[in-house]
């Protein structure tokens, strides 16, 4: 089966110092806020910043600062129209490359992490089911220990609008770590509201059986 430009991206080695690493490694390091995923995030956005061009972070740095810690293998950030065109005229074919055949990934080459540049105001996730729910503007952002991002509510709308079960997973883990109740279900867009739901529900059904409990 022939791979997608996305495939190949997701299996090429991090580097570090020069060297690859394994997928262990690279997890651990990750975990211990070191290695080449944090070290293409401080690059990213101390540039970004540096060029006046402002951003929201996403993903699993966001989930980092709302109390569930996972291991990433790239970065999301969030930033307006005009200054995702400014970033690729200033940075791109220099400090980072573009993905083939992907227009908003891109890829520090002296790392090897990608990294996804999501336009504001754009719907997120499953465009198909989703009607509402778009990308945060930088305006919206929370400085939480010092990273601009999104609240919970959103990070949390944000995950469950790709109706991906990786994505729930994740937000199962958020419900978990931030002692979420099922009236949390009420600060979130009422498109994802039941998606919510059963995410808690999930839950509840998985810790009956965790030998914890």
């Amino acid at each position: 089966m022939q791979r997608t430009h996305e495939d190949k991206t997701q299996l090429m080695p991090h580097l570090w110092h020069g060297r690859e690493l394994g997928n262990l490694e690279d997890m651990l390091m990750f975990l211990d806020e070191t290695g080449p995923v944090h070290e293409t995030y401080n690059r990213l956005t101390s540039r970004l910043s540096e060029a006046g061009l402002d951003f929201v972070v996403i993903g699993a740095f966001s989930m980092a600062v709302h109390h569930f810690r996972r291991a990433t293998t790239d970065v999301d950030l969030c930033v307006r129209p005009d200054d995702l065109e400014k970033f690729k005229s200033q940075f791109v074919g220099s400090a980072f490359q573009r993905v083939e055949g992907r227009l908003r990934r891109f890829i520090d080459p002296q790392t090897q992490v990608t990294f996804d540049l999501l336009v504001s105001g754009m719907l997120a996730g499953r465009t198909s089911r989703n009607t509402e729910i778009k990308f945060p503007d930088p305006s919206e952002a929370v400085i939480i220990e010092g990273m601009p991002t999104v609240s919970l509510p959103r990070l949390i709308e944000l995950k469950l609008v790709t109706w991906r079960l990786k994505d729930w997973a994740d937000v199962i883990s958020l419900i978990r770590a931030n002692a979420l109740t099922e009236s949390f279900a009420e600060k979130l867009n009422p498109l994802v509201r039941m998606a919510y739901l059963e995410c808690y529900d999930q839950m509840v059904e998985e810790d009956k059986y965790s030998p914890e409990g």
